[in-house]
Order: structure tokens, then sequence, then C-alpha cells
């Protein structure tokens, strides 16, 4: 069945499974967290959650130099095993901590577990996404990352379901420890996912890419990977754009509270649904039909279409249809489009590198719009379309530089080939 998805061969299966139970384990540990973490920011006091957002992206500026200088020291395999070590060790003491703190401490306690969590939940998924870019090759992950994208989709529905259950009957504390569980279990299949591959038909195949030879130019990497964060920083802007957008229309529209709940949750399960639909029949077949810079300009261009019926026809249906469609494309589409932008990195800046783009660059572009679109929206005399007129914007150059980016992998991927073909 898989093989009528993608081109799986047979050397690449077992790689294939370990890769997709470490996503899926993950991700399911990530949304057990989630929902521990909404409740401690409502529990922190909802007035107080503009400074956790700034907290959020300042503990992110501190914690990740330091963070970055030590996976330096160490190869990927290690880092992802003991950053998820850790993480385990502190849900565990955040489980006992809720156990006994004071009623009068418990409201700084969901605090500093609601800045723990955002930054810890995007690290680990951004590592786990850099050391699988580091496991495979430009090609494999054309072919693959779409199915290993699709278990950790099957992890985020596991998680987002138990948590529904586990924390209506026994609260959100408890939600912790079968997220530690799921994390043993993903540090185990990491071990093997990230294991040295040995390749038979290495020695017959001379001119096939071999990750361990990436391009040698400093200048180069560091063009390339700031060009990978400017990507990051218009997704996240823009993503600013459209949450704020939908969330005043879905305020003017939606006056019951439970109904704007029961709506929310309708749209998360319709992007959990059509998105696994979409990496389990189509991704592979986007990625390498169009190629990889075509593909990732696909999430900018919906983004367009989608804020412009935003703005002609500002209704819940349209904000509902928008947000699945821009979502699923982003999970099934773009997400993996930028992943395989990674795999022509040096190893040795790849986790650091992206580490850093998927978290301070990140809540940096979540910053910057939500800011920039209070200003437009403030503005005296500034038209009603001044924040879709943005967007549009922001989009254009974002799909200039998905297909320059598209360019710029390929060729160094070839340049990857020919070294190892020399070599």
């Amino acid at each position: 069945m898989l093989r009528s998805l993608a081109d799986v061969r047979d050397d690449e299966w077992t790689a294939l499974r370990h890769a997709g139970l470490f996503l899926f384990c993950l991700l399911a540990s990530n949304y057990l967290v989630r929902p521990i973490r909404d409740e401690m920011g409502v529990a922190g006091g909802p007035e107080h959650l503009p400074a956790l957002f700034t907290g959020t992206l300042v503990s992110m500026l501190l914690v990740w130099p330091l963070l970055s200088a030590w996976i330096g020291s160490r190869a990927g395999r290690s880092s992802i095993g003991a950053i998820l070590r850790a993480h385990q060790v502190m849900l565990l003491a955040f489980f006992g901590a809720f156990q006994v703190v004071p009623a009068e401490g418990f409201a700084w306690a969901a605090r500093l577990f609601f800045v723990w969590a955002s930054v810890t939940n995007l690290l680990i998924v951004s590592i786990a996404w850099g050391s699988l870019a580091g496991r495979f090759t430009s090609d494999q992950a054309r072919r693959l990352f779409g199915l290993i994208a699709a278990g950790g989709a099957l992890g985020g529905i596991a998680g987002s379901a138990l948590a529904g259950v586990v924390g209506r009957l026994a609260g959100p504390a408890p939600l912790m420890l079968p997220a530690v569980l799921f994390l043993e279990i993903g540090h185990r299949a990491g071990r093997r996912t990230l294991a040295p591959a040995v390749d038979s038909r290495a020695a017959s195949e001379p001119a096939r890419e071999v990750r361990a030879e990436p391009p040698r130019s400093t200048a180069g990497d560091r063009i390339y990977l700031v060009c990978l964060g400017l990507w990051t920083l218009l997704f996240t802007t823009t993503s600013a754009f459209v949450y704020l957008e939908q969330a005043r229309i879905v305020e003017a529209s939606i006056g019951d509270p439970a109904v704007r709940t029961a709506f929310f949750a309708r749209i998360d399960l319709l992007v959990n649904v059509v998105g696994l639909a979409m990496q389990l029949v189509m991704t592979a077949w986007i990625l390498g039909s169009f190629g990889v810079g075509a593909a990732a300009a696909m999430l900018p261009a919906v983004t367009i279409v989608g804020m412009i019926a935003l703005t002609t026809w500002p209704s819940v249906a349209t904000v509902q249809w928008f947000q699945v469609a821009r979502r699923a494309m982003d999970y099934a589409v773009a997400r993996p489009s930028r992943e395989i932008f990674y795999t022509v990195v040096d190893p040795r800046r790849l986790l650091r590198a992206k580490g850093l783009i998927d978290t301070a660059v990140y809540r940096a572009g979540d910053a910057a719009g939500a800011w920039t679109y209070g200003l437009l929206t403030a503005a005296p005399g500034m038209p009603a379309a001044a924040p879709a007129a943005a967007v549009v914007a922001l989009s254009v150059v974002w799909i200039v530089l998905s297909l320059g980016l598209g360019a710029a992998m390929s060729g160094r991927a070839a340049c990857n080939r020919e070294r190892n073909y020399s070599a």
C-alpha cells in the first residue's frame, strides 16, 4: 500500500518505520502538553498572556545560544536523546510540583509552565525534524518525508484525542504522565532512526548522493540559512495577520464562547483529517512533479487567495475553509518542503541554525505580525483592506523566495553528488 503512495526502496523500510514512529510519539506528546499549557495560561491570568508571549521569546533568545553551543559539541542522535530525557524529567518535576504547590503560588507555577512548554514543545519538534533532515538525503526526503509527516499527523490526532478523554476525567496535570511515556517510546525509535545508515549499493552507485559531504562554502551556507530564516519569518508574520483577522471576524459573528470553542475544534479536526489525507496521497506526488521550491510556494499562493476571499466575504464560513486549506497545505506540503531545504546544509551547522530559526525567528515573526496588524488597524484613515494588502505583498515576496530556495537547493544537491562522485 505504501509503495502505491511513494517510491519506497527496499533498504528504506526500516528507517521509514522508525522515523514515522519517532515523529508520531513526539507529536502525540506535544498535543498532550499543549492543552495543559493553554489551561495554565488561563490559570495564570488571561491579562498576563501578552507578557507570557514576550517571556517565551526572551527565554528562547537566552536559552538557544547555550543549547546551540552544547548541540555543536555532540552528535545529532545524542543531542535529541539527551533533550528528550531532560524534557521527561521536567514534565515529571512539574507534575509533582502541581500536586504540592500552595494555592497562593499556583498562578506563578502556571505561568512558569506556560513559558517552559511554549519553548520546549517548539524546540523538540524543530530538533527532531533537523535530525531527520541530517539522516536522509534530499532525494530520500522528497520521496519519504510525506509519509513521515503523516506519522506525525497521526500522533497529533492520537494525542489530542487522549488529552480530551484524560483531561475531562482527571484534569490537566495527569496528562503529563502519558506524555512522558510517548517521549520514552519516541526516544527509543529515534535512536534507531538516527543510527548511521549502511547502504550496500554505495559501491555500485558512486553517483548517489551521500549526506556526509555537503558543500563547504561558509559564506554560501550563511546566505542559504538567512534565506531559510526569512522564509520562516514571512510564514509566521502572515500567519499572525491571518489569526488576528480570523479572531476579529469570529468575535463579531459568534457571541457564545461555547459555540466559538466548538467552531475552533471543528477547524482543528478538519485540518488534521484533510492534512493527513494530503500527506498520504499528494505530498510525494507534488514534490516529485513540481519540485521542492514550487511546492513550498503553494502555501503563500493559498494565503493570497484566502486573504482576498476573507476581505471580500468576511464570514465564519470563509474563515473555516481558509484556515483548513492553509493549515492543511502547511502540514502536508509546505512543512515537508521546508525540511527538505535543510537536507543540503552542512550537518555541523544544521541543528544549531535550524533550532534558532524554528524558535527565536519563528516567535519573532509572530510578534512582528501582531504588532504590524495592530498598527494597520488602529491607524486613522487606514483602509479596511490594508491588512490583506500587506499579506498579499509579503506573500508575493514569499513565493519568489520559495522558488529561489528550490533552485539553490537543487544546485547544492548537484554539487554534493559531484563531490561524492569525484571522491
